[in-house]
């Protein structure tokens, strides 16, 4: 009895052993398996420590070329326009601001056509292209200002799409070229200047010819006829055709050829003191009761670089124009305009107060042949701003209906 209980005692002790023995085998694995484990988050770790570093380096290289990207933008003469596929805007440049006069805060993620309300949006170049997919080269178009106004511009569009080829939005690149138009009908003009002048040289020729002809035949009949003779009356309103017709003429060969200057120092104060005096002296042959008033005291002494006879031509053209303008009688002022010297031009105003003229009629005084006055050619203001313009100076003219007009001349002041 006790030889079986021993051997089960030892069984016992053998099956204990067995099993710490499998159980420390197990923990030494499991702690080899923790220490595995623990190498494998601690290299997890670093792979996100590279991966992290790696995109903070990617996020800032994006900013950065976000960043250089935004500043050409807003570095660009060409306004910049960006729409999403919901016609929303996505991008305006400072350009863009500048030429349509919106400003890029209150326009971004606003609908296009909720700012863009007038007739530009109804038939938008740019939501043309977001909704056919087709983009379009460089063309020409008005594009209409804030203000009103419109704006001509040289354009293109083209779709916006991400690398995977999808379809983003669309974008609009412009220019306002209005200096290239003002150009372009600055030359057309020109060009019909000279043929114009080609042609009134010829034509001046041909009539002058005749002209000369009846005058003399003219000077004939009256030599004839006795001074008491009723036929005089009717030969005086012939002669003076001739001369208005030679006058006409004579305007036109002065508006179409360029101006000859000869420029020499004149003492402004004075020049304008002699073309007043010559224009009061032809208020008392008219008789009309006009007060002039002068103001020149400030132009003493301030010398500009001009032809005295072109000059004195254009100043008293437009002093004369004031006088016409005053049948009822009224006062024409003559005033030297301080303080522009500073400048680099000298400035005076001829005004009057007249009769006035409606906006309709201010917009075309300087064209040629344009008058409203019974007998006029319709040159003499385009001679006299051409006048202007030959010596670097500018002519600028106020007026309304019913509240006289004011002319003011700029000229360039002659530094000591």
């Amino acid at each position: 009895m006790m030889e079986v209980k021993d051997a089960f005692s030892v069984d016992v002790y053998r099956d204990l052993h067995r099993a710490f023995v499998e159980f420390q085998n197990r923990a030494e694995k499991l702690s080899t398996a923790y220490e595995a484990m623990q190498q494998d988050f601690k290299n997890v770790n670093i792979e996100l420590d590279r991966k992290n570093a790696q995109l903070a380096g990617s996020l800032a290289q994006k900013e950065e070329v976000q960043t250089y990207l935004n500043s050409i933008l807003e570095s660009m003469d060409n306004g910049v326009i960006g729409v999403n596929t919901a016609g929303e805007i996505t991008h305006f440049n400072k350009a863009a601001g500048i030429i349509t006069g919106y400003n890029a805060e209150k326009v971004m993620g606003r609908p296009y056509t909720e700012i863009f309300i007038t007739q530009e949006s109804r038939g938008s170049t740019l939501l043309k292209t977001l909704q056919s997919g087709c983009e379009l080269l460089r063309d020409e178009r008005v594009l209409w200002h804030k203000d009103g106004h419109p704006v001509p511009v040289s354009y293109q569009t083209a779709i916006l799409k991400d690398g995977n080829g999808r379809k983003l939005g669309a974008v609009e690149i412009f220019s306002d070229i209005s200096r290239l138009k003002a150009m372009e009908r600055e030359m057309q003009q020109n060009r019909t200047m000279a043929a114009l002048g080609e042609m009134s040289a010829t034509v001046a020729h041909e009539i002058r010819n005749p002209l000369g002809a009846m005058g003399v035949w003219a000077g004939l009949l009256e030599r004839d006829l006795e001074p008491k003779d009723s036929r005089r009356k009717t030969l005086n309103k012939i002669t003076e055709g001739l001369s208005r017709l030679n006058k006409i003429v004579s305007n036109l060969l002065v508006y179409t050829r360029p101006v000859t200057t000869e420029f020499r120092k004149l003492e402004l104060g004075a020049l304008l003191e002699e073309i007043v005096d010559f224009t009061e002296i032809e208020i008392e042959r008219l008789g009309v009761n006009i007060k002039v008033d002068k103001k020149l005291k400030d132009a003493e002494n301030l010398f500009v670089l001009a032809d005295p006879e072109k000059m004195s031509q254009a100043i008293m053209n437009v002093c004369l124009n004031a006088v016409q303008a005053m049948n009822d009688g009224g006062t024409l002022a003559v005033s030297f305009e301080k303080g522009k010297k500073e400048r680099g031009f000298s400035a005076f105003t001829i005004s009057d107060t007249g009769c006035g003229m409606e906006s309709e009629v201010l917009e075309k005084i300087f064209d040629p042949f344009f008058t409203t006055k019974e007998n006029g050619t319709g040159l003499g203001l385009a001679i006299v701003k051409k006048i202007v313009e030959s010596h670097s100076g500018h002519i600028d003219v106020n007026s309304s209906s019913g509240n006289g007009t004011s002319v003011k001349i700029f000229l360039p002041y002659l530094k000591d």
